[in-house]
Order: C-alpha cells, then structure tokens, then sequence
C-alpha cells in the first residue's frame, strides 16, 4: 500500500515547487496533505467524490490539510473546509494534516465521521470548522507519542 513511485515523486516534486512559489504555493497544499497523509499512514491515495484515500481495511479517508503562512504552527482558530459537502458524508474517517514552513507534516488528526457529522452540524450552514474543534474531536495519530520505558 501507500504510495507508488509515480506519487512519492509527485509529493517530493509538489513540496519543491511549493516552496519555490512562495505564497503562491497554497494551490499545492492539499496536495502535499493527502500525499503526505497516505504516506505516513500507510493509505492508498485514490481522489474521489467524497473521499481522497483507502485504508487497508477498505476505510475511506476525507484528508484536509492546513499550512500556517505567517506563524510556525497552524492557527487553531483558522478554519478549515468542510468535510460534509452538500450534507453528504461519504468517507469513514476525516483527517486533518498541519503542514509546517517547508510543507513537512508536523501533526496528523483523525476523527470518526459521526463525529465529524456532530461538530460541523452546530457551525453555521457553509463555515467550516476551526482547527481546535476538529482537534478537540479527534485522535493525533502522528506524530505517535513514545511511550516513557
């Protein structure tokens, strides 16, 4: 699983011109994300309606992904997209990836949908939710924590 050889090099090749464009490398930050979040987790990259990738149990994966432009970390009350796109869920699980200055991942998210489905259904119709709520909801699932010996 993961990624082919074709994908690892789209990843190595998007982050490259990413940070050469400067700010106009945002248009590659779902990209690196989904990339990314394939890679580390172990999933298919598969971009389809309503999801982006496949886990090895057959569990669709709605990835989301967030780079921080002015500070180190990503602001947790920026927003990010919705993962519900016309009150349709058709994913298991969502991830939010946080990209760092060089588009390396500094942490990975992952939140059941119902979950998803409660949260984004108390926002506003269209506005997505802030990075802390989805945090708040979810598992960090990368970095792993090491456990003290």
């Amino acid at each position: 699983m993961s990624l082919s050889h074709n994908q690892d090099q789209l990843l190595i090749s998007s982050k490259q011109v990413a940070l050469e464009a400067g700010d106009r490398g945002r248009a590659l930050t779902a990209l690196v994300g989904e990339l990314s979040a394939c890679k580390l987790l172990n999933l298919v990259w598969q971009p389809s309606s309503g999801f982006d990738a496949i886990g090895p149990d057959g569990e669709k994966f709605q990835i989301k992904s967030r780079k921080s432009w002015t500070t180190e970390e990503v602001n947790p009350i920026g927003r990010m997209g919705r993962f519900g796109k016309k009150g349709e869920y058709n994913f298991d699980k969502g991830i939010l990836v946080e990209l760092n200055n060089a588009f390396d991942v500094s942490r990975i998210w992952q939140c059941d949908r119902e979950q998803i489905k409660l949260v984004e259904s108390k926002e506003a119709k269209g506005r997505g939710l802030h990075v802390y709520t989805f945090q708040r909801a979810a598992t960090k699932v990368y970095p792993s924590e090491r456990k003290k010996s």
